[in-house]
Order: structure tokens, then sequence, then C-alpha cells
């Protein structure tokens, strides 16, 4: 059996204990309700998570490169960027991967006749973790535009409420903070 024959006969383990490794990330309570809680709504990252993973897992199995996963990282990623979480505490889940795949797979891990297949595999992941940075990189940037926007509009309001205060002489006799 091929080593990703193996994977795909051991894809719902690994998939789960990755997730596992990746909800361990936050707080114990969010732990458990993020892992008990099915409803999107209700758990929009344990959500993520699991549709996020199954992807990349896919992904993985497919061959595929790391341009084509980017959907999946951004599942998991655009949360992890507005959390408190570093760049890198955002992205080493995808280095996970690699952890829960020797796990299942045991002693076929160190299988000569896979070596080859595994590093395969592990470069793949690789590529992923670069992808997974590129993404968070551009969740952050997005954040970032978020805020500035606000603030402008913040600033604009308060330019408004100072020029119809000057124009209107009514308003200009009000002090500050006093009702109109």
């Amino acid at each position: 059996m091929e080593l990703r024959e193996q994977l795909q006969s051991r894809k719902e383990a690994i998939v789960k204990r990755w997730i596992a490794d990746i909800l361990a990330s936050y707080p114990d309570e969010a732990t458990a309700a993020f892992s008990r809680e099915k409803d999107p709504f209700a758990n929009p990252v344990g959500h993520s998570v699991r549709m996020g993973t199954r992807g990349i897992f896919e992904a993985l199995l497919e061959g595929k490169d790391a341009g084509e996963i980017h959907e999946h990282l951004h599942e998991i990623i655009r949360i992890r960027a507005i959390q408190d979480f570093s760049a890198s505490e955002s992205v080493c889940f995808v280095l996970e991967l690699k952890k829960a795949i020797r796990a299942e797979l045991g002693s076929a891990a160190m299988d000569s006749r896979y070596s080859s297949d595994l590093d395969d595999v592990n470069d793949q992941i690789d590529r992923f973790a670069l992808a997974a940075f590129d993404v968070f990189a551009q969740c952050r940037e997005q954040l970032a535009d978020l805020r500035v926007n606000e603030m402008k509009r913040r600033v604009s309001w308060i330019v408004g409420k100072i020029n119809d205060r000057e124009l209107d002489p009514e308003l200009a006799q009000v002090e500050p903070g006093e009702e109109v």
C-alpha cells in the first residue's frame, strides 16, 4: 500500500487529531465549546476549523499545490487573524498536520519504503504553511484597512459636526457636551 493510500485510509483519524491539536491552541473552556458545538452559527470557529482542515487534507491527498488551497486556508486564518494570535501562532496549525500524520501512521511513518513519499508530503505541507502566511498577511492588511477607514469616517463625522457648529449661529452658542 502506498503512503497516500495509507493517508486516505486513515483520513478521519488524522483530521480528527489535527482538529484537536488546532483547537488546543485556544483556552480550555473555548476548546471544549469549539469541539462540542457543531452548529456553524453557534460555533463559527469550530466550524471553520473543521471545514478548512478537511479541505486542506483533501488537497494534500490529491497532490494540489499551495495556490489551490487558498480558500481552505482562509477559512481558518481569517478568524485567527482577528484574534490575539501572532503570525506564527496563526499559521503553525498547518505544520501540526505533520505531527498528526506521524501519530496516526505509527510505525508506518518510520518505514523506509515510505521515506521518499513522506518527504514529498512534508514538503507539500511546508508549501501550504508558506501560503498560509500569505493569507494571514492579506487578512491583517484587510483588517488594517478597515480600521483606517473607520477612523476616517469618525474624523469626517467630527469635522462635519464642527463645521455645522461654525455655520449655524444657534449651535455656535451651545457649549460642547450640552444638549441641543
